[in-house]
């Protein structure tokens, strides 16, 4: 039943006229313009960004108009009195520290909502490198597993046809139907794999897709460029967005702080107010109403409060000791993954080096095997060891290949430097799959 339905499902998923075929950098266009990460993002810069203009708003002019229209009726009186009353305000911020200091650290919450937008895309750039790469290396071990499966079934079905004619055992074919049974069911589990990784990359992306690029067999290997781990952190300690984001947050909670110390101290504006006034049929002033223009400065200082002041100063250093312990750690975490990246990049290439050695002496292990199986020097368990080493090494082989591209863009994100362009040059070492 379980066999029906992943093959129902893989019908389905493969099948379906709405996928199609994609390379990596297509894949990444697609996530571009669906991808939920960044769009939330997005949202939150443009958030900042309105708030940092309702900050200066309050530093710039304010005018304000206003009317008002009343009838009146007065016992005795001959007319109904009429009274239309019209102002026009100014006021202009002469001396408001909270509302300076507001505008300061709205512009660098700002700057910390760019920095972290920027990361946002470079971390979808790693996001979907991780997720397409997932796909090949799913790929590439249902390949080997049922490579492997049909090698042992062969290997069972020599060992069956030997035990019939009363070469071998009993015990041959069942250690073979044992090894055919395991690599069944290895590769049943590598389906499953592999669906799941294209979900992965559809939830990305928005997008399904029949197939994707391979990785060509030449990408070269090489060590990082700059070939310095000293170098690397330098960069990473100058253009981590991450970093540039909590160092930006930290300026934003100093500049709050002085924002709600300003509180306590006074503020001066300079105002102008027009007012006209006219009073009709008013039967007591006799007045028909009146033109007034004022000018003036206007100071206030907050005598109490109700303690709302001392209480936002209060609030504002425990924000303030929170961004400097954010700003520390981001400090620690980008410095010990630049050098733990570096140096694991440095590492995936002796490894790629050394697997695709171990493959050639698994080929030539499987040969030397088979040959003693043939001569009666080995049994058939010793083959069967020999032909799963051989999908190992290769298997091993084909994921330090991905682990050296996507460490490599990890190391360039924490580092600040990841762009589309790294994408793009990677693209031209993908091959269409052969079907």
């Amino acid at each position: 039943m379980y066999r029906k339905t992943l093959i129902a499902s893989a019908l389905a998923l493969f099948l379906s006229p709405a996928l199609y075929a994609a390379d990596l950098l297509e894949v990444y266009q697609d996530a571009v313009k669906q991808d939920a990460e960044l769009a939330v993002e997005r949202a939150r810069l443009e958030t900042s960004r309105a708030q940092s203009t309702q900050a200066t708003s309050f530093l710039l002019p304010q005018v304000t108009a206003s009317g008002t229209f009343t009838k009146t009726d007065i016992e005795d009186a001959p007319k109904k009195m009429d009274n239309t009353n019209f102002s026009v305000e100014a006021q202009q911020v002469l001396i408001n520290g909270e509302a300076w200091y507001g505008r300061t650290a709205a512009k660098a919450a700002f700057n910390a909502a760019e920095a972290g937008y920027s990361d946002a895309e470079q971390n979808l750039l790693l996001r979907v490198a991780e997720a397409y790469f997932k796909v090949l290396r799913a790929e590439d071990n249902l390949r080997s597993s049922q490579a492997e499966e049909q090698a042992i079934k062969r290997q069972l079905d020599q060992a069956q046809e030997q035990y019939d004619v009363g070469l071998i055992s009993i015990t041959n074919v069942l250690e073979a139907r044992a090894a055919y049974d395991g690599a069944r069911a290895a590769r049943i589990g590598t389906e499953a794999a592999l669906m799941i990784s294209y979900e992965d990359l559809e939830q990305i992306t928005g997008e399904r897709y029949e197939s994707i690029d391979a990785l060509n067999k030449e990408l070269p290997i090489a060590a990082p460029v700059p070939n310095d781990r000293q170098a690397w952190v330098d960069q990473a300690l100058t253009s981590s967005l991450i970093l540039q984001a909590a160092r930006a947050g930290l300026t934003a909670s100093e500049e709050s702080l002085k924002s709600k110390r300003s509180g306590h101290l006074p503020t001066v504006g300079l105002f102008a107010k027009y007012s006209k006034d006219s009073d009709v049929n008013n039967p007591i002033t006799k007045a028909e109403g009146y033109d007034q223009t004022i000018f003036g400065l206007k100071a206030s200082l907050e005598i109490y409060g109700g303690g709302r002041t001392s209480a936002a100063i209060r609030e504002g250093s425990a924000m303030l000791d929170e961004a400097k312990s954010n700003e520390e750690l981001a400090k620690r975490q980008v410095l010990q993954q630049t050098r733990s990246l570096f140096t694991q990049v440095s590492t995936d290439v002796l490894v790629v080096q050394a697997r695709k050695l171990a493959i050639k002496s698994a080929e030539s292990a499987l040969e030397a095997t088979r040959t003693g199986y043939e001569v009666g020097t080995r049994n058939i368990v010793d083959v069967l060891n020999a032909e799963r080493a051989l999908w190992g090494a290769r298997r091993d082989y084909d994921a330090a290949r991905y682990d050296y591209v996507v460490n490599q863009l990890r190391l360039k994100r924490v580092a600040g430097s990841l762009a589309e362009k790294d994408l793009q040059e990677l693209n031209q070492w993908l091959v269409t799959a052969a079907k």
